[in-house]
């Protein structure tokens, strides 16, 4: 049994659990039917198996999982265990979080994505019209098991690049010498992602979270490249063309530094180091005048917004963040 999950049943046993609702996606209940399937000795088990892919994180279908676990009777000290990606973090988070008005919650992050962001400082949404995460509120799980790397190798490709676009975007705003250690990657691969730098972003996280819990101030740093990368992925997703979440991210930070730069905030020389790297693992599309007016109506909505004015991160250089401002 892995080690990953004696530390979650030592911990549902100290928190006195007896009901385990576990929520995956379909295709991760596919790769790992009996990963968890030890928690059967010990507590009374149930799996619920939602769509896999962004289509699910709706108020549809958290409407669905409330039902069923209305149906099977399941009390306020139930215990909901997220098992996937970053959209069952999110999903499940939410549903949790409303439940009975709470429940206990604890994320089991498979993907590189949701070990170094999605199931760190509980953040809870959904989408609504394809506007990204228009509908949630903040619950800190009440346990995130330690991630376990050997979930990345079953990771596809664009998975993979999805964690590692928010790995970049902790590498810039606040380690220079991790930045490097990305620059030297010449392929990305589930083996070359290092146990350090994922603890490394962890930690970037949580020191934030401890800070600003509820991403008042401080933890709008984190925003970096989510203000392009929100909208580029609504826009897509309304096209019928979605891209994962992270890739988005890796392209608003590409834009977002391009705008840093004209702005005379970020160096040109910075910019570029960014966009080299950025573009060496993803592939960019240009945005022209036709793209950009797109885009301008989900900027409008975008959650950061205040005032009428679209928010932005401002990074001075590599691991020297300046600000969150709008413009």
């Amino acid at each position: 049994m892995p080690e990953s999950l004696n530390v979650l049943i030592d911990f549902l046993r100290q928190q006195n659990a007896r009901q385990v609702v576990v929520l995956a996606d379909a295709n991760v209940q596919a790769l790992y039917p009996h990963y968890l399937s030890p928690l059967a000795s010990f507590f009374d088990c149930h799996t619920m198996v939602v769509p896999a892919g962004e289509d699910s994180k709706t108020l549809g279908q958290a409407e669905k999982i409330w039902h069923e676990l209305l149906d099977k009777q399941y009390d306020k000290n139930v215990v909901v265990i997220n098992f996937g990606g970053g959209m069952v973090c999110d999903l499940g988070g939410f549903v949790a979080a409303t439940y009975k008005r709470g429940v206990r919650c604890v994320n089991i992050p498979t993907t590189l994505l949701a070990m170094i962001d999605a199931a760190i400082g509980g953040k809870t949404a959904v989408n609504v019209e394809h506007v990204k995460n228009a509908v949630g509120l903040i619950r800190q799980p009440d346990f995130v098991v330690p991630a376990d790397l050997s979930f990345l190798q079953t990771l596809s490709t664009d998975e993979l690049q999805s964690g590692f676009g928010e790995m970049i975007k902790y590498a810039v705003l606040f380690s220079a010498p991790l930045f490097e250690e990305l620059e030297e990657m010449d392929v990305l691969r589930p083996e070359r992602i290092r146990s350090e730098w994922v603890r490394k972003c962890v930690g970037f996280k949580e020191s934030l979270v401890a800070i600003d819990p509820n991403d008042l101030r401080e933890r709008h740093l984190l925003n970096f490249g989510h203000t392009y990368g929100h909208a580029w992925e609504s826009l897509c997703a309304a096209q019928g063309n979605p891209v994962p979440h992270g890739v988005a991210v890796a392209i608003g930070m590409l834009y977002e530094s391009r705008r840093l730069s004209r702005n005379g905030i970020m160096s040109h020389e910075t910019c570029e180091k960014i966009e080299c790297l950025i573009r060496w693992h993803f592939d960019v599309p240009e945005w022209d005048e036709q793209i950009v007016s797109l885009l301008q109506s989900y900027l409008v909505q975008d959650k950061k917004n205040q005032a009428g004015e679209v928010g932005f991160v401002e990074i001075a250089g590599i691991g020297n963040f300046r600000t969150f401002a709008s413009s």
